[in-house]
């Protein structure tokens, strides 16, 4: 377990274990071999030389404050609402620049805030205006992960309808609090895609993360258009493990510890995953959205480095494109924070532009991933926010920040 991590999350908030480290368990333990993979990707240097668009200057501008544990931030396709989940469990709208008082959603009763549990994130069915389909993310009361549908009301929408909930999927998570993943999104496949942590427990003792009979540690990918009487879902038959005994059918990829956020490129589909690191390194995984079977190396290596060991068999592991070290004192941070490609109109010299944060510092940096190579690496002056929790994206692809203190601010030209 993480010490320095660890002590910012006791002394803050206790969330910084939403997207830092800690003990977690839960899972089956059943025995099945590594994933097979792609060949292995060499990764470029830990710190590439910055080269940032020299006529930008950003700035973030506060959108809302006196937010509850805001986690998450997103919209409806062609919506210029602001929906955010806090923590706590319940999802509020920000409209026309005023947040509502009254929340889209409280399941506040159905979840608690124990070590990292709570309502984790949220995603708009792409064919929500017609349908009204959403989907959480979420810890239950007996502290399972739970991935539950529902839709909005008929007559109101800014409130949701909670009679329509059901459930997609339960993920045994008891063991531990901590280490729950947290993230579901729409590929641009059409599927959902839900990000899970390894169970915890301190290094994956249990090895849910290179377990195949295991949903933990994992990039899970479920078809929930299928309707199949008896059934919550679908496994999509481009699966990489559909069908094969012994191996859930639900996986996309494997060898993640904590993802606590991903995201897809809108504009080419790549799929970039954040992955929380153990004591060392934190890194960002970047792959085409449309392949899969991927063993993104986790508990074998943290980062690009073998874990707690001298040596490691690398064979078939996808290593990440892009790391850096905690350094002294967790110079560089501690914790990534995960964002998104920049595809907004407002800075269109940001086209193509990653941007991340790190709970423990909350800078604001960015990268550009292109044809296998990381450049444009960059610091940007902007005021420290505190203890980033999240990063959102809005209809229009415009980018916002989410802050421990209940702020959410949105990444503008200064």
């Amino acid at each position: 377990m993480r010490s320095t991590a660890l002590r910012m999350l006791v002394l803050s908030l206790a969330l910084a274990g939403l997207a830092a480290c800690g003990g977690g368990g839960g899972g089956g333990s059943v025995s099945a071999p590594l994933v097979p993979a792609p060949p292995p990707v060499t990764a470029p240097p830990v710190t590439p030389p910055p080269t940032p668009p020299a006529t930008v200057q950003l700035a973030l501008q506060s959108v809302a404050s006196g937010l509850a544990q805001p986690l998450y931030l997103t919209a409806p396709a062609g919506d210029n609402r602001l929906f955010v989940v806090e923590r706590p469990g319940r999802i509020r709208i920000i409209a026309n620049g005023t947040l509502l008082a009254t929340p889209f959603l409280d399941i506040s009763s159905r979840t608690s805030t124990t070590g990292e549990r709570g309502l984790l994130s949220m995603a708009f069915h792409p064919q929500y205006a017609q349908n009204g389909s959403f989907f959480l993310y979420y810890t239950d009361l007996n502290g399972d992960i739970a991935v539950d549908r529902m839709k909005v009301s008929a007559n109101n929408a800014n409130l949701a309808d909670p009679a329509t909930a059901g459930r997609v999927i339960t993920i045994p998570h008891r063991e531990f609090s901590n280490h729950n993943g947290g993230q579901l999104a729409f590929g641009p496949d059409g599927y959902l895609y839900i990000g899970t942590g390894d169970g915890g427990g301190g290094g994956d003792p249990q090895r849910n993360a290179q377990n195949l009979g295991s949903l933990l540690g994992k990039l899970l990918r479920l078809d929930v258009g299928i309707i199949v009487p008896g059934q919550t879902y679908g496994i999509p038959s481009g699966n990489p493990y559909a069908g094969q005994a012994g191996r859930r059918g639900e996986i996309w990829a494997a060898g993640l510890r904590n993802p606590w956020r991903f995201s897809f490129d809108r504009a080419d589909g790549l799929l970039y995953i954040a992955d929380v690191g153990q004591e060392q390194r934190e890194e960002v995984n970047a792959v085409a959205a449309t392949q899969g079977g991927q063993n993104y190396g986790w508990n074998i290596m943290e980062g690009t480095a073998c874990y707690n060991a001298a040596s490691c068999d690398r064979a078939g592991l996808t290593l990440p494109v892009f790391e850096y070290l905690h350094g002294a004192s967790d110079v560089n941070g501690c914790s990534i924070t995960g964002g998104y490609v920049y595809r907004g109109a407002a800075i269109p010299e940001l086209a193509g532009t990653y941007f991340y944060s790190d709970y423990c510092k909350g800078y604001l940096k960015s990268l550009v991933y292109r044809n296998g190579t990381v450049s444009a690496a960059q610091e940007w002056a902007v005021d420290n926010p505190g203890n980033v929790l999240s990063f959102g994206q809005d209809a229009q692809g415009e980018l916002y920040v989410l802050a421990g203190g209940g702020q959410v601010y949105r990444i503008v030209r200064r």
